[in-house]
């Protein structure tokens, strides 16, 4: 199980802590930090920003300038290999870098002490400070990810160093600096969990999420760097997946360009297909997408929820990832082989499917799937949905009119045919709680097959739990069932027990994902 084989910091996006099993190393006594070398260069426009982040009651950790510069050389050169191999040829993060191969450290004096920076939840006083620091020098930002490194916060009794904040959030990154990460200790525990763990952690900066080897990629190329790589990396083979090599294509700091990066992008998948394929025992996936970018990769994420460990980010080690490239202008295509997924038998599993936008940008949409008895059940492919032109709303407990601006919040948006508008319960003046309850009426009775629902695209305010209940005359009403929406941005889909001739739809919401009394919908339809 994922939250067994890793230690999580549960409270941080993308985030992995490291075992304290390292042997012992003499701590250094503490010297007063070098002054940075100038005349720093590098081919490309962005560029890796390097923070040495000292608390005020530590020091900098002798010869860190050489010390961390080749590291970061030898991982920059493990970044460029991997792209080579994946397709992308020459590739890897900038490095601002100096005639006696030194990399440009920024040396940051903290203002508080290390326990005013903890591992959790010490980040955000550092990303001030950092902050403020690149405000004064703005020279010195040379791009929207950095890496950050601390000393030790202190050492265990047998001598191995205790980390500050380690995991990525965002396009920032946390890893440790200390005595042992010196070229000469490559192949022992002392370099290769916290070196691993750089990397890794500079992963996750650079936008990567978890993901692990396919079974049949696991005997040539050994373990996935952003699945348990972190503890392979310089020891055994370590590689980076083609999900990973495709996002980093349209990275900021791996590009020569000078355009604009990780600007907003509006996408959706307009349709989308899913089937078993029995002679080949494979999921065949495929459709088509919208975007007002240029989509450059198309990356699926095959998540398993294994023994209710749950799904999504710190969850992720053991999704199983894929990637395409778009057939024509807006569609995709792609198969999984189940001999590569190492969870079947009768476990549910999350699909996350991403857009991988030229921009940097990528839009992600999930889908769920189960296994019954090793067969993959897929249920999610689209409907040809019933015309909503006539529809309107004849009743709704609570909207909110005001608070969610001019376009959102009134319950007119759950039948606008639009994912990026959403209804949302009354929250200003007398909030109201639930159940919250919308009815719609379809103009004239139609033949229905189901309903579908959509939660809104941020998953703020999720509906979990909900019955909905059908009427011809808008007066007596039939409940369908009970039923839980997924926390997914996915459209879902809920069929009757059998074909029905009907005119009006009846939601009632009963409770939320975030335990909270509010509510929002994106889009309601049938068919």
């Amino acid at each position: 199980m994922k939250n067994i084989l890793f230690l999580i910091g549960i409270l941080f996006l993308l985030s992995c802590k490291k075992r304290e099993d390292t042997p012992k190393a003499e701590p250094t006594s503490i010297t007063p930090a070098p002054t940075a070398t100038s005349n720093f260069t590098s081919d490309q426009k962005y560029n890796l920003n390097v923070v040495y982040f000292v608390p005020s009651d530590l020091d900098t950790i002798a010869n860190y300038e050489k010390r961390v510069s080749e590291l970061l050389l030898m991982g920059q050169k493990f970044y460029h290999d991997e792209m080579t191999r994946n397709g992308y040829p020459g590739k890897t993060f900038g490095l601002l870098t100096n005639n006696k191969n030194r990399v440009k450290i920024i040396t940051i004096r903290g203002t508080k002490l290390k326990s005013q920076y903890p591992r959790e939840g010490g980040s955000a006083a550092i990303v001030a400070e950092i902050n403020a620091y690149f405000a004064a020098n703005p020279s010195d930002q040379n791009g929207q990810h950095t890496l950050i490194l601390l000393p030790p916060y202190g050492y265990n009794a047998d001598g191995s160093p205790i980390d500050g904040p380690f995991y990525g959030i965002g396009k920032w990154c946390y890893a440790m600096d200390y005595e042992g990460l010196e070229l000469k200790y490559i192949g022992t525990s002392k370099f290769t969990k916290w070196y691993g763990g750089m990397m890794h952690e500079l992963g996750h900066g650079l936008n990567l999420p978890h993901n692990c080897a396919k079974v049949s990629e696991t005997p040539s190329l050994g373990t996935a760097l952003m699945g348990a790589g972190n503890y392979t990396l310089s020891v055994s083979k370590t590689f980076l997946t083609a999900t990973d090599c495709a996002i980093l294509n349209s990275n900021e700091i791996f590009n020569k360009d000078t355009k604009t990066y990780y600007g907003s992008v509006t996408a959706s998948i307009k349709t989308i297909n899913a089937s078993y394929d029995a002679t080949k025992s494979a999921i065949v996936i495929s459709g088509e997408f919208i975007s007002s970018a240029t989509v450059k990769n198309i990356i699926y994420y095959n998540d398993p929820n294994v023994n209710s460990e749950g799904m999504g980010a710190n969850k992720d080690y053991n999704a199983v990832s894929y990637e395409s490239k778009p057939v024509g202008t807006n569609g995709f295509s792609t198969s999984f082989l189940l001999s590569d997924l190492q969870y079947k038998g009768n476990t549910p599993y999350e699909l996350r499917i991403g857009l991988v936008n030229e921009n940097g940008t990528v839009s992600t949409f999930s889908y769920l799937y189960k296994f019954e008895n090793d067969i993959p059940v897929l249920d999610f492919s689209t409907r040809t949905e019933i015309n909503k032109q006539g529809w309107s709303i004849s009743e709704v407990s609570s909207e909110e009119t005001s608070g969610e601006g001019t376009i959102n919040g009134k319950a007119s948006k759950l039948i606008d045919n639009d994912l990026s508008t959403y209804w949302h319960s009354r929250w200003s003046g007398t909030a109201a709680t639930y159940p919250h309850q919308i009815t719609i009426d379809m103009g004239n009775v139609k033949l229905v097959e189901g309903i579908s629902l959509s939660q809104r695209n941020t998953l703020s305010r999720s509906v979990k739990s909900f019955e909905y209940l059908t009427s011809s005359n808008g007066i007596d009403f039939v409940s369908a069932g009970n039923f839980e929406l997924a926390n997914s941005t996915s459209i879902q889909y809920f069929k009757l027990p059998n074909k029905q001739s009907l005119r009006y739809i009846k939601i009632i919401a009963k409770s939320a994902y975030d335990g909270s009394n509010f509510a929002a919908l994106a889009e309601i339809g049938a068919f």
